[in-house]
């Protein structure tokens, strides 16, 4: 299976997901790709961030894939991002609840023509205040739509739905989802555009158990739920479909390697 939200960093102030951490649970929990983000993004230089990149792809031998956190600030510093693509990320993350992003402003915008110059997905968060509710994603959305979206989260799920039967290029992560919320994709007619998303392993800042014990008994509930055919697409089959996209890359293959979806 593959997991498309996992983290490594720093985490409110209080817990550090270590790139070692991270590699030795996805590896317990026989996870064969997973794409990640740093949660230091914004707290520390950008050169600790680079340093747990590269960290953990080297550890994970492979099978970490890292996304490229973006906050306003690193924008303002680098107007094409430049200075930040030391490697071939393999998306753009935009967490518009922790950060300041105007969902209808010029710097978004910036971003999203970015990537799709680049031909890179941009995941947003989704949920926790209303500039990040999954429906101000609608018109971005329909503005830019050769970019694959993800909503991660599908907060709230009702307007994430929305979105995803507007827009043939919203796609949702199952991170933090409820397995009903995973269900009403199915029902209604979205689960091809759905991709498994854990958050691992911010759930140890929620939960008083291991994070590799709350996701094996979370895996189990969604796959118990789904069916056998449709927890497979949404943890292998989708991603071959969202990730059959060539991209445009121009990065340094010494740094984070190629992959394979």
């Amino acid at each position: 299976m593959q997991d498309f939200h996992v983290h490594t960093g720093h985490f409110k102030g209080k817990l550090y997901f270590s790139p070692e951490e991270v590699a030795e649970g996805m590896k317990a929990l026989h996870v064969e790709r997973y794409y990640f983000s740093s949660t230091s993004t914004g707290s520390v230089p950008f050169s600790e961030v680079r340093h747990e990149i590269e960290s953990l792809v080297d550890l994970s031998g492979g099978r970490a894939v890292p996304f490229l956190w973006v906050s306003p600030e690193m924008l303002e510093h680098s107007p094409d991002l430049g200075s930040y693509f030391f490697c071939e990320f393999a998306g753009i993350k935009i967490h518009g609840y922790h950060h300041d992003w105007n969902p209808n402003g010029k710097p978004l915008r910036r971003v999203l023509s970015i990537a799709r110059d680049k031909v890179l997905p941009v995941m947003f968060h989704t949920g926790g205040c209303e500039r990040s509710d999954a429906g101000v994603y609608m018109n971005i959305c329909r503005e830019f739509p050769s970019v694959k979206i993800i909503l991660a989260h599908g907060r709230p799920i009702d307007e994430c739905v929305a979105v995803m039967k507007e827009c043939p290029n919203a796609w949702a992560d199952t991170a933090f989802m409820s397995v009903n919320s995973i269900v009403k994709f199915r029902d209604e007619g979205l689960i091809s555009r759905v991709l498994w998303g854990s958050d691992f392993p911010v759930m140890r800042y929620y939960y008083d158990m291991p994070a590799t014990e709350y996701y094996r008994h979370n895996t189990g509930a969604v796959s118990e739920a789904l069916g056998d055919e449709d927890f497979a697409r949404i943890t292998r089959d989708n991603f071959r479909q969202f990730f059959s996209t060539k991209r445009q890359t121009r990065n340094d293959p010494r740094a984070c390697p190629k992959f394979q979806p």
